[in-house]
């Protein structure tokens, strides 16, 4: 296992352990310790579980555990942390968008409950009844969870962009939901139950990236 800066991990293990007093901490607050300092100035950010599983000898569940208890006690995340994870998922995933719902893999549990209970604010659930870090979700509690998460700049400027490709009235007029609802509706109608592959270009998170994001859209609503 490679470590970037073998100094500032052998510093910051010291500085943690004085911090909690000698010879206070139990053999998992090591583990936790020692794996949150491997992910910090190791190579197992940007790996998945089971690479990590492997790399580290322990299994699956092992790996789960520790980077939950580690995210808890040393992570510091922020919504707006969860907010960028929740977007690069959703860019890097391929996401099912068959019986009006929309599944996704969230390996990270900090950021899987945290997305969970977002969308209980919004008053939706997710199902992840047939394997824990596979995330279901309706396709209206995806768009809801989009605008909440989604800047408002953003949201402004699609708006505005898809104003004239989708027809709307005073009854029914044109918003970021119904937007996306209907692009998603039309990818669940023809998929079936293949796979759809959103991609990067789709739901990025930042202002700066809509404007692929606008053309896809537009040709898409178009058709």
């Amino acid at each position: 296992m490679k470590l970037t800066d073998k100094e500032k991990f052998a510093l910051e293990f010291i500085e943690q352990y004085s911090i909690r007093g000698f010879g206070s901490m139990n053999k998992n607050d090591f583990e936790v310790l020692i794996f949150n300092l491997l992910r910090k100035y190791g190579d197992l950010k940007e790996k998945s579980n089971f690479e990590i599983s492997l790399d580290l000898q322990i299994p699956e569940t092992k790996v789960r555990r520790l980077s939950y208890e580690s995210d808890l006690k040393y992570g510091h995340i922020t919504e707006s942390d969860v907010k960028v994870e929740f977007f690069k998922i959703v860019a890097r995933s391929k996401l099912r968008a068959d019986l009006n719902k929309v599944e996704f893999v969230i390996e990270n549990k900090f950021i899987r409950t945290s997305i969970g209970a977002q969308l209980k604010k919004l008053g939706h659930y997710a199902d992840s009844s047939f394997n824990s870090e596979i995330t279901r979700i309706h396709i209206e509690s995806f768009v809801d969870l989009l605008a909440y998460y989604y800047p408002q700049e953003a949201i402004e400027r699609i708006v505005k962009e898809c104003q004239a490709t989708i027809k709307g009235d005073k009854e029914n007029p044109v918003t970021f939901k119904s937007i996306l609802r209907k692009f998603l509706e039309g990818v669940a109608a023809e998929s079936g139950k293949k796979v759809v592959d959103i991609g990067a270009a789709f739901f990025t998170g930042g202002a700066e990236n809509v404007i692929p994001l606008i053309g896809q859209l537009k040709n898409y609503l178009s058709d």
